[in-house]
């Protein structure tokens, strides 16, 4: 009997300001989005957002790294839901060093572009469409340039 496919659905948002950001974290997270279920992609600005939640009532979130090639590395310190860990693997194999491809290889080329401009990538995994929507709306709160909704099935 062949292994059944699992959706996975996530919600995701580029930030220029990494207060905005943290702003957003506390309300994703006082709405039950939180753990290890939020993850933040950037490039020189890694610290920014390490530093932005460090030192609040919220805590710190996940933050790795995109290289100048597009390349990601996720650090083995960094601890994250199964869903996100298939969503990096996702993004590294489909589209990595900044090739454009048709369908979700396009969304993974420009979530690296962003953060590679220097953007803040925050990328929350959702338990079902409803919570999907949820996360939409508070990042859509929250002060970004954009928001996408996103779901993979692997």
């Amino acid at each position: 009997m062949a292994d059944e496919l699992r959706q996975y659905c996530f919600v995701a948002a580029v930030f220029r300001e990494s207060g905005d950001l943290a702003s957003t974290i506390a309300e994703l997270r006082s709405n039950g989005i939180a753990g290890n279920r939020l993850l933040v992609v950037a490039n020189h600005r890694a610290e920014d957002a390490r530093k932005a939640t460090a030192g609040s009532e919220i805590g710190p979130a996940p933050v790795i790294a995109v290289h100048g090639d597009g390349a990601i590395k996720l650090d083995a310190s960094i601890k994250l839901s199964p869903e996100l860990h298939t969503l990096l693997q996702a993004m590294g194999d489909d589209g990595a060093g900044g090739a454009d491809g048709a369908g979700r290889s396009q969304v993974y080329a420009q979530l690296r572009r962003d953060a590679a401009d220097g953007a803040l990538v925050l990328i929350a995994s959702v338990a079902d469409p409803d919570e999907q929507l949820l996360g939409a709306r508070i990042l859509l709160r929250g002060n970004c340039e954009c928001v996408l909704t996103h779901e993979i099935a692997a």
